[in-house]
């Protein structure tokens, strides 16, 4: 099982690790990180998330200034070393090649080190950068993740809630049944009730492929359930069937006896699909939770 680690990240930091986020008021306000780790990790997590931080509150402008500095540095060490040889005799004087001197000759021979060394300390705030940029990206996906893991689980609640009474409801055919007229009215709203609210969360679009398919599949067995019922109490919805021929009345008889004699079947179909469903989102939200640990883990090992 893992846990939930929360990196409390103050307003400078914050504006570190997301740039651009920021308060109405144009301060940054602090920032809440929380990782899902095993225990074990918690605590590293949180530690290096605050050291990669940490790095990217140097600002570019303090650090072009230090690689300034260093470069400085270097000019002076070769340029002393430059003065000492000349003076002693160690750096042969070629008035062709270096008329300025020995420092002349010393730059000449060495630029391509130089510049490879001020170069690969020049490149260190890119890769910094990208590293940080990186670290971001995995954040903001945990954070979608962990978003779709709650609206996905908090989804399945509330359809595990509303279709419990369906469920009990048929479950009572056909041995608990004392009239089946009566039943099936009554089976029919919790039908109609179930049908209409797993419809509306389908147009929420937030189903993964296999939510999706077997949301579909529920709908139509619900659909198909809520006709049977109807057709088994056509008389009464029509109001004994006032308006309708002989040839009408005897095509909805005809349908409500094959409804009654498939009915087992068809409430069986339907409960079927419903734990389809609840399957279907335990898979998505397991197939999302190894993502997110993939995630962290890959947080951890950064900088490694």
């Amino acid at each position: 099982m893992g846990v939930r680690a929360t990196c409390a990240i103050g307003p400078e930091a914050a504006t570190a690790a997301l740039p651009g986020r920021t308060s109405p008021t144009g301060c940054s306000p602090p920032l809440s990180v929380t990782i899902p780790l095993s225990d074990g990790l918690v605590v590293a997590a949180c530690r290096r998330l605050h050291g990669d931080i940490l790095m990217q509150r140097i600002s570019d402008q303090t650090w072009n200034t230090a690689v300034g500095y260093l470069a400085a540095f270097v000019f002076a060490g070769i340029t002393g070393f430059a003065l000492g040889a000349t003076f002693s005799t160690g750096c042969a004087l070629d008035p062709q090649n270096a008329p300025f001197g020995c420092a002349e000759f010393l730059l000449s021979r060495y630029q391509t080190m130089i510049a490879a060394v001020i170069a690969a300390i020049a490149v260190f705030p890119v890769w910094r950068q990208v590293r940080l940029q990186g670290m971001q990206t995995d954040i903001l996906k945990g954070d979608a993740l962990r978003q779709r893991i709650s609206t996905i689980g908090k989804m399945h609640n509330d359809l595990v809630k509303k279709a419990q009474p369906l469920r009990e409801q048929l479950q009572l055919y056909p041995d608990h049944v004392d009239s089946v007229s009566y039943w099936a009215h009554d089976a029919a709203q919790h039908v109609d009730s179930c049908l209409d609210f797993v419809s509306g969360q389908k147009s929420l679009k937030l189903d993964g492929k296999q939510i999706a398919m077997a949301r579909t599949d529920l709908i139509a067995k619900l659909t198909k359930l809520s006709r049977a019922l109807w057709a088994m109490n056509w008389d009464v919805y029509l109001e004994d069937g006032d308006g309708l021929d002989d040839e009408e009345k005897a095509k909805f008889q005809d349908e409500a006896a094959q409804a009654e004699a498939d009915l087992e079947m068809t409430i069986g179909a339907a409960l079927k699909s419903l734990g389809a469903v609840r399957s279907a989102t335990f898979d998505d939200i397991t197939h999302a939770r190894t993502k997110l640990q993939t995630l962290s883990e890959s947080l951890l090992s950064r900088g490694e």
